[in-house]
């Protein structure tokens, strides 16, 4: 049964006027009574067949305009010598079907008041047991029917808006995955391409002001922009691999960064205190932040003296990167202001805070991480791309005494 439900329910959607019509000549004909369809129309009066006629075509409207509808049945009823019980049943189960509970109520009741003054008017009160019992069972059965098409029809309507909600969400989903794993590209992009390319120019500028008075330490400041470069190309691999294949991001050696700087002429001093964090994510964040944050003295601080990372790792993670470069010339390039965005999105990951300003001689960036279970767990849905917030810069704008930045 379940099987043919179907595919005759499509036939009668397909074919609505087929429909349409056998319901108009069956009340048609069931209106007319029984003595007009043994002995032929002979036996009716023409008042009756054009009633009957009315009523019955009324019903070609049951869909659109269930009211109208119900009121020509329940005049035709009263003035027909005749009763239209099945263009009855049909009118009221189309209330049922396309209109509310309440003005089912309504119609039944009124229907049911007219129809039963009308039935005591011609029969007396001998004909009003006759008439509540066919009438009513009528009325139970049709509002019945009518009302379960009308639940199921709403019922598959709210299944349809929910799938209909369901798939834009899904969309929407999809295009902020997007937009965030585009951010975190973005970044490692950053973090890879300016931080080795500003300590390639610098080794550049370098061997090229020593090439005539040094030409040992020339070649040493090429061989370790060459280096730098190496390692830059290594990145880049490693961050193509991790989009491919979704390997971790294996954080930097922060002894060998601090070297690096030293070698491009930045006067870079490492302090320590505590053991270093368990977690590979804390330990990215510490690695991309003083990556950045030397970036920017590098770039932008003038003549420092001292460039001093201090990591304090025995309470809540401390990050204090701080230079005394007095900024006397304008800096050579401004930033976007998304490096500091990106750093505050990386701590806040973990819990952290960000500080990044002018002292009263330099810049600091400070950044404060707290500790919990196995130091601490990113939180938030960037942890579930591979620490987007791991990469990014510090950015602001102007020299380093006032708006030493990060470039873009």
């Amino acid at each position: 049964m379940e099987t043919g439900a179907g595919p005759v329910r499509a036939f009668w959607a397909r074919h609505p006027l087929l429909g349409s019509g056998i319901i108009v000549v069956l009340c048609f004909l069931t209106g007319l009574g029984s003595d007009v369809l043994l002995w032929g129309p002979e036996r009716a009066d023409p008042w009756s067949l054009a009633l009957n006629a009315v009523v019955a075509l009324s019903l070609l409207w049951r869909r659109s305009l269930p009211w109208m509808v119900l009121a020509v049945v329940v005049a035709g009823d009263a003035l027909a010598g005749n009763t239209q019980v099945m263009a009855f049943a049909v009118a009221m189960y189309s209330l049922a079907a396309h209109r509310s509970l309440h003005a089912v109520t309504a119609g039944s009741v009124g229907s049911l008041l007219v129809l039963g003054a009308e039935a005591v008017h011609r029969s007396g009160r001998d004909g009003l047991g006759a008439f509540i019992f066919f009438y009513g069972i009528t009325v139970i059965g049709s509002v019945l029917v009518g009302a379960n098409v009308a639940t199921r029809r709403r019922y598959v309507q709210a299944l349809l808006d929910r799938a209909a909600q369901l798939a834009r969400e899904k969309e929407q989903e999809g295009r902020l995955a997007a937009a965030r794993e585009r951010a975190r590209i973005a970044h490692d992009l950053h973090d890879i391409v300016a931080h080795n390319l500003t300590i390639m120019v610098r080794l550049a500028d370098g061997a090229t002001a020593v090439a005539d008075t040094d030409p040992n330490r020339s070649r040493k400041a090429v061989e370790r922009a060459a280096e730098v470069g190496r390692e830059a190309m290594r990145d880049m691999r490693r961050l193509l691999g991790v989009l491919r294949d979704g390997a971790p991001d294996v954080p930097g050696d922060l002894e060998s960064l601090v070297e690096t700087f030293r070698i491009a002429g930045l006067p870079v001093t490492l302090r320590r205190r505590g053991p270093d964090p368990v977690s590979p994510g804390l330990q990215r964040v510490v690695f991309r932040t003083v990556q950045e944050a030397l970036t920017n003295a590098l770039r932008y601080a003038d003549h420092p003296s001292e460039v001093l990372v201090d990591l304090d790792y025995t309470g809540p993670i401390r990050i204090a990167v701080t230079d005394d470069g007095r900024g006397t010339t304008p800096a050579p390039s401004v930033g976007s202001e998304q490096g500091l965005i990106a750093l505050r999105e990386r701590a806040a990951l973990y819990g952290g805070t960000v500080e990044a300003g002018p002292r009263a001689v330099g810049w600091a960036v400070r950044v404060t991480l707290p500790l919990s279970t196995e130091d601490t767990a990113p939180t938030g849905d960037a942890a579930s791309t591979g620490d987007a917030a791991s990469t990014g810069d510090t950015a602001s704008t102007g020299d380093n005494a006032s708006t030493e930045d990060t470039d873009d």
